[in-house]
């Protein structure tokens, strides 16, 4: 992978990242009406925190030379399909792919520590997403959906 395509990638992260941002806030909010308190509550933080990644891919955008024109690419969100069934949600946020996705551009960052740190740091944080993920869907199959949705209240 060139740098340039690096480059492209890494911006359509934050673009992902702004994108997944408000479905999960929105779905939080959703939530929260139903009831399903916990769900909200976790759907919430993992919006807060992509929002947190998308501007971390920003500013580091810039810090790597990129003007605010060049970043119109960047700055478009990526949308998602919205849903109102929280088993739907989390199958369909579910990618573990993700990670190994995020590991093939620390290639590309070879000679860039700063980015590969925050690249690692978005891994790390891909893995706690999908392990919590992988739960909710244990406890769905395991305990049945009605009472994961009362656990989640």
């Amino acid at each position: 992978m060139t740098k340039e395509e690096a480059l492209k990638q890494f911006a359509q992260y934050g673009a992902v990242w702004f994108g997944n941002s408000k479905q999960h806030f929105a779905f939080s909010a959703y939530c929260r009406l139903q009831g399903w308190n916990k769900l909200a509550d976790k759907w919430k933080e993992e919006a807060e925190e992509e929002w947190d990644e998308a501007e971390e891919v920003l500013n580091r955008l810039v810090e790597l030379g990129c003007k605010p024109a060049e970043l119109q690419e960047a700055m478009k969100t990526i949308e998602f399909s919205f849903y109102d069934d929280p088993k739907q949600q989390i199958e369909s946020d579910y990618q573990p792919e993700a990670v190994q996705i995020m590991s093939n551009l620390l290639e590309g960052f070879k000679d860039d520590y700063p980015t590969q740190k925050l690249i690692q740091k978005w891994i790390d944080g891909e893995k706690d997403h999908m392990a919590w993920e992988a739960q909710y869907l244990y406890l769905i199959d395991k305990i049945g959906y009605d009472n994961f949705l009362m656990a989640m209240m």
